[in-house]
């Protein structure tokens, strides 16, 4: 598999990325399709978000059964075909493991209710009066305690009411979690990539639902039982993770993860709903994650995922006259830092965000959400489901400008963004200068230059929030000469100034740009350029 260092992740919302069989819903066949696609965008792995048995009321996020492909998508044995055809084209395959939760449906739970002892205590099942001093609330809304009249007994759900939270202080959860990674390493799987896992350990005084006091012990276990020392990239998402966290996370040792993601950067705040995009908390926040784990840990590098909204929409500017050239200059931003890239299916065409009407959600958060908010004004409401809603991100892959963006026969499960007659993959493929083949060069790019792969980062406009200009060096062993690299970026619909230009050298190489005419001392609106100086 290709080094850690040198891998680019694509990441697969399986439900909607390519339908095989007209039943309006991605599959595995439709991912088997596409890989030739994949493979010339250049990527190393592609995670995929969760295929297993579900009755999905989140999205496959509720799972039913960790070692059976839901006959949604497909079999074991079309899951085993993708491993393999990805293989074959220097791919490997990265699942999503849910291990803070089950479904209510799975075996496990089932067992449970039923009365079972042993199964009881997989779950975080507690009587009245500990539920009356230890008030949980719902990420998704609402009580986080259920009760279960035949036990007399109420169990913990952090997420929707069908999602129950495990008790990973019981050694027999962790265990069980252990052979599930083992069942999917033994079928050639190459990388994990691990749901709320700052959650699998929790404190009950003072109540905190993650980043529990026996956390890391409990990720080195499972480092021990099952991934670790096998080669394999590992991700873990880890909501409130701090600078600590990540290098504890991340240690070069191997003891945990190759990384983690962290979302300081997405400047989401406590209420993500009424959030908005702000570059001076990117900015600090990346310089910090930079710096703070260069040498002592890895980063992961993203815009946009499944629970996201599209990230020219969020970063950049969707209007037509601006959207190919903010994407453009958003992936140089993100791609010319250390750590792994990962591409969110869609954002290498510049998807965006769509206006949605109330009976068009299929997100339970966003449905919840809406239910909870009487009071707010209509208006504002659908604002704010528009510009961060999570079904923005699982509108259907935009293949080309047929009827359903080429990505189904037939209706697709959720609304297609009409805009795909403008951005879609076909278009782009046979233009030179698309945003598809600029992420091409900038996969490329970091394969050739040890300076992006290994680089330190020096932040320079950091106050500025118009700009974002950095500098990263790297001394090369064999050579002694020093690489440096200069980015500098316009993040505004203005032309502009640009403070550190005196910085290029002569002699430096122009490596990339979203503008085909080289940079004067006032940038274009939303022009970025990167140069490489030799010393």
């Amino acid at each position: 598999m290709t080094p850690l260092d040198n891998c680019v992740i694509y990441q697969i919302y399986p439900m909607s990325f390519q339908d095989s069989n007209g039943d309006g819903m991605g599959d595995i066949h439709g991912i088997c399709q596409r890989l030739d696609y994949l493979a010339e965008l250049g990527v190393d792995m592609l995670w995929l978000t969760p295929v297993y048995c579900s009755p999905k009321r989140d999205n496959g996020y509720d799972v039913a059964d960790y070692r059976h492909i839901d006959p949604a998508f497909g079999t074991l044995t079309d899951m085993e075909q993708l491993i393999a055809k990805a293989a074959e084209r220097g791919m490997g395959i990265m699942m999503d493991i849910v291990a803070n939760h089950t479904s209510t449906e799975h075996e496990w739970f089932v067992r449970a209710q039923a009365g079972d002892a042993s199964y009881q205590a997989y779950y975080v099942f507690r009587d009245k009066a500990f539920v009356d001093a230890h008030p949980v609330q719902s990420i998704f809304g609402g009580n986080g305690w259920q009760y279960v009249p035949a036990l007399d007994s109420y169990y913990l759900h952090n997420f929707d009411v069908s999602q129950a939270d495990l008790d990973w202080d019981n050694p027999a959860v962790r265990a069980e979690m252990a052979e599930v990674i083992n069942f999917w390493l033994a079928k050639g799987i190459k990388g994990f990539r691990f749901d709320v896992i700052d959650m699998v350990s929790k404190e009950w005084s003072p109540l905190a639902m993650s980043n529990g006091p026996r956390l890391h012990d409990y990720i080195r276990e499972l480092n021990g039982a099952s991934f670790g020392n096998k080669g394999i990239i590992t991700v873990g998402e880890t909501w409130g993770a701090d600078l600590a966290h990540m290098q504890h996370y991340s240690n070069p040792n191997g003891s945990e993860f190759s990384m983690v993601f962290n979302f300081e950067h997405l400047g989401l705040g406590q209420d993500k709903w009424s959030s908005h995009f702000d570059p001076l908390t990117f900015k600090r926040a990346m310089a910090r994650h930079q710096q703070g784990l260069h040498g002592r840990g890895w980063n992961s590098l993203f815009l946009g995922n499944h629970d996201l909204p599209r990230a020219v929409s969020r970063f950049g500017d969707d209007r037509p006259e601006w959207r190919e050239l903010s994407a453009k200059q958003w992936a140089l931003v993100l791609h010319m830092m250390q750590g792994t890239p990962f591409i969110y299916q869609g954002e290498e065409l510049g998807m965006t965000n769509r206006h949605w009407q109330t009976d068009e959600l299929r997100d339970v958060e966003a449905i919840h959400y809406c239910a909870s908010q009487a009071e707010l004004d209509p208006a504002e409401l659908s604002r704010r489901i528009d510009a961060i809603g999570r079904d923005n991100a699982r509108t259907p892959m935009q293949w080309d400008a047929s009827r359903h963006a080429g990505f189904s026969t037939a209706a697709p499960w959720i609304a297609v963004n009409e805009n795909h007659v403008e951005i879609n993959a076909a278009g782009q493929l046979a233009r030179t200068n698309s945003l598809f083949h600029h992420y091409r060069q900038l996969i490329a790019l970091r394969k050739a230059h040890p300076v992006i792969r290994h680089g330190d980062f020096e932040l320079l406009d950091g106050d500025d929030p118009q700009r974002i200009s950095y500098r990263r060096r790297w001394r090369d062993p064999a050579t002694g000469k020093t690489h440096t690299l200069l980015l500098l970026a316009n993040l505004t619909a203005g032309t502009l100034p640009m403070p550190h230009i005196d910085m290029v050298e002569r002699g430096a190489t122009l490596l990339m740009g979203n503008y085909p005419d080289a940079p004067t001392t006032h940038f274009a609106p939303y022009q970025a350029t990167v140069w490489l100086m030799l010393a």
